[in-house]
């Protein structure tokens, strides 16, 4: 079995966390969904959700000496599965320049692990920035991809795993067994963008003094 880890925390107010639909804190903006939304999820086990302010985001691959096309696209195919479970709310655009992307992708064959790196404004939870690296020691189709699909859901708000060793973002996989999104995996994601799957408007600009905070997990996967 390989393994996905991150520190838990538990909720203990989902109100709070989903102020202004899953992005905002400030007084007086209508809270439009909660964890109780869109059942089945495991909001209540993440440490909290993230968004990004709109889609399509950017996405750049370092061109390092770790880079091949076969990895790229390998990475594609986990990234749209999310694309294709939500009916492409989530959406992407592959930029040819580091300057223009909001997602960064690196590959690191001395290992298996996947690691997501982001930062957001505390207070919304709006992203801004991501790295995504994903471990391609072994050259295994299944798991590279499997690793950049569960890394994808990092980078795209889920802060966090699932106890289910059912779905995608449970910190277990089983290697070369693809993993693939359940209900609870797209019912958590559509907790953090409920604006987009009930129509109703986001209202939550960043407070101009606030600075983004960062947040690492890292995913070890199995030796």
């Amino acid at each position: 079995m390989g393994r996905f880890a991150a520190s838990w925390g538990f909720i203990a107010s989902v109100a709070l966390l989903l102020a202004g639909c899953g992005g905002g804190a400030q007084s007086g903006v209508e809270r439009v969904c909660s964890a109780n939304t869109f059942i089945p999820n495991y909001v209540p086990q993440l440490r909290r959700l993230l968004y990004w302010e709109r889609f399509p985001v950017t996405v750049y691959f370092e061109r390092d000496e770790n880079y091949s096309d076969y990895y790229r696209a390998l990475a594609l195919q986990g990234f749209d599965q999310w694309v294709n479970a939500t009916g492409s709310v989530v959406r992407y655009v592959v930029v040819g320049t580091p300057d223009a992307a909001q997602i960064k992708v690196y590959f690191d064959p001395s290992t298996k692990d996947g690691l997501t790196t982001y930062s957001y404004y505390p207070s919304s939870g709006r992203l801004v920035s991501a790295r995504v690296e994903i471990g391609t020691k072994g050259n295994n189709a299944v798991d590279i991809r499997s690793v950049a699909a569960h890394e994808f859901g990092h980078a795209i708000g889920i802060d966090g795993h699932s106890a289910n060793p059912d779905d995608m973002m449970y910190p277990t996989y089983t290697p070369n067994v693809p993993l693939q999104i359940t209900q609870s995996d797209l019912n958590t994601l559509k907790t953090a963008y409920c604006d987009y799957f009930i129509g109703r408007s986001r209202r939550a600009p960043h407070p101009a003094e606030e600075a983004p905070v960062e947040v690492t997990i890292v995913c070890p996967a199995s030796p």
